[in-house]
């Protein structure tokens, strides 16, 4: 595993022209088609040419490091950002796992000139404290080694608080359904494009009614006002 590295300032990409976005993780980063979703919102709210690439496989950041192609995938293209998602935790908030593979990524990310983003997965449901928990773990770790942090965890709760007839899991309880996937991709757009969510026209061609786009749209850009994810 390669050494953390310096504490680089984490580069600002938002007023690039093009916006090429690499994502590593796990299957919450690719339900619903999370990566094209996003470059749509993207594209649709910048008017950008934007990429999005989601990398194959789907182990946990510290395995990833040793997987012989996610490093070269990062190295041999200009992405603008690299959002990181599947840092490992515990489900029961007893045990600590290591947060050395996520460093280590955001490090290379940021001596490449690439924005991390930080990727915290949202609550299982019915579960009122891990979003929270998780979301603080993410920011530890960006505390340590300066990276944007999505709060998906905290807006995900004060949506399934202030909203429960929406549907934002699917039926196991832990994937996202449609609309979850939505407002995760909303709260991304907002931190990579640095433009409020809550702009965003209504788009009848995603999977999810507008009425609840805009309701979505709404608790996006309130929770980054709430927790702001990058230190630009």
């Amino acid at each position: 595993m390669p050494e953390t590295g310096p504490n680089q300032a984490v580069p600002d990409n938002r007023q690039l022209n093009s916006l090429q976005i690499l994502l590593f993780g796990n299957s919450h980063s690719g339900s619903h088609n999370l990566p094209g979703t996003l470059q749509t919102l993207l594209q649709q709210g910048t008017s950008k040419t934007v990429s999005s690439l989601r990398a194959g496989g789907a182990p946990y950041l510290d395995e990833r490091l040793e997987d012989q192609v996610s490093r070269p995938l990062l190295e041999n293209s200009q992405w603008t950002h690299l959002i990181l998602q599947a840092q490992k935790y515990s489900t029961t908030g007893l045990y600590n796992y290591s947060t050395a593979g996520a460093k280590s990524w955001i490090a290379l990310a940021k001596a490449r000139g690439v924005t991390p983003v930080l990727f915290p997965e949202h609550p299982r449901a019915g579960n009122t404290e891990e979003g929270m928990r998780i979301f603080r773990l993410h920011q530890q770790i960006a505390a340590e080694q300066a990276a944007c942090v999505a709060p998906v965890g905290p807006v995900w709760d004060q949506v399934l608080q202030q909203y429960p007839e929406l549907k934002l899991h699917s039926d196991d309880g832990n994937h996202a359904a449609p609309a979850g996937a939505l407002l995760t991709a909303y709260i991304l757009y907002e931190v990579i494009s640095g433009r409020p969510a809550d702009a965003l026209p209504d788009l009848p061609a995603l999977a999810v009614p507008v009425n609840s786009q805009r309701i979505l749209r709404q608790a996006a850009s309130a929770g980054i006002r709430q927790y702001p994810a990058c230190p630009f």
